[in-house]
């Protein structure tokens, strides 16, 4: 499930903090809790990020381009119910939000909010990482596309070419699909041969995946920084559907 995330601002959840403005956050929550990790989404590679969580900082460092809080696997925990996600200039010692947005978020589910650099509108995606179980030899995906300025995609299996996922529009995700665990996949403008990116990718067996589509529109040059790139997270470790 996605969610596009509208600026707004709200409360706060008390957690204790071993720095100040910042929240000490377990790695491993309990099902009282919601888990959470945050991926920094804008393919601009001179500046780092803050996460904030009611205006208290999640992240201890700030995370670069592509960066990952937790972690590929782990969540960190936050209190269930309504909240407000901000993002700060790493080095900012006032925290001044660069954008935010409302969120709501439940017990015992699991999510990924990805900042995706565009304050214009919806700066945030947040996604519903849920338990989707799969047999041996296969994995379950679901794919975001984060491609900026607006660039619809599709993702393609090779070598037959066989649709994945089609027509994924900017900030959009689309859910879950079984593939096998190794694969090599191509990533495309939608109803075109153009080819933006190209990954071959070994998963761990019956694991859940989130890939994410990111860079510059038509970025494709080898050596860039920001050059369109199909990357992944694992939501999680499984998990008793």
């Amino acid at each position: 499930m996605k969610y596009i995330l509208s600026l707004a601002f709200l409360t706060i959840i008390s957690l204790e903090a071993c720095k100040k403005n910042q929240i000490a956050i377990p790695v491993n929550p309990a099902t009282d809790y919601a888990s959470v990790k945050f991926v920094n989404g804008e393919p601009n590679t001179t500046r780092s990020y803050q996460f904030l969580w009611n205006g208290q900082k999640i992240t201890g460092t700030g995370l670069a381009y592509a960066g990952i809080f937790p972690g590929t696997v782990e969540y960190a925990a936050l209190a269930p119910g309504q909240g407000t996600i901000a993002v700060s200039i790493d080095g900012d010692t006032t925290f001044t939000p660069v954008a935010q947005a409302n969120i709501s978020i439940e017990s015992g589910k699991r999510y990924g909010i990805i900042w995706s650099g565009d304050i214009s509108k919806d700066p945030f995606v947040m996604v519903e990482n849920r338990t989707q179980p799969t047999d041996s030899g296969y994995v379950m995906v679901q794919c975001v596309n984060l491609i900026q300025s607006n660039q619809t995609i599709d993702i393609l299996s090779l070598p037959d070419s066989t649709v994945l996922f089609a027509a994924v529009p900017y900030k959009g995700v689309k859910d879950y699909v079984k593939l096998p665990y190794a694969g090599t996949y191509l990533v495309r403008e939608t109803g075109t041969h153009i080819t933006l990116a190209k990954a071959t990718l070994s998963l761990s067996q019956t694991r859940n995946y989130t890939w994410y589509v990111r860079g510059k529109q038509y970025d494709t040059l080898a050596t860039s920084k920001t050059k369109i790139t199909l990357d992944y997270y694992t939501n999680g470790y499984p998990q008793t559907p």
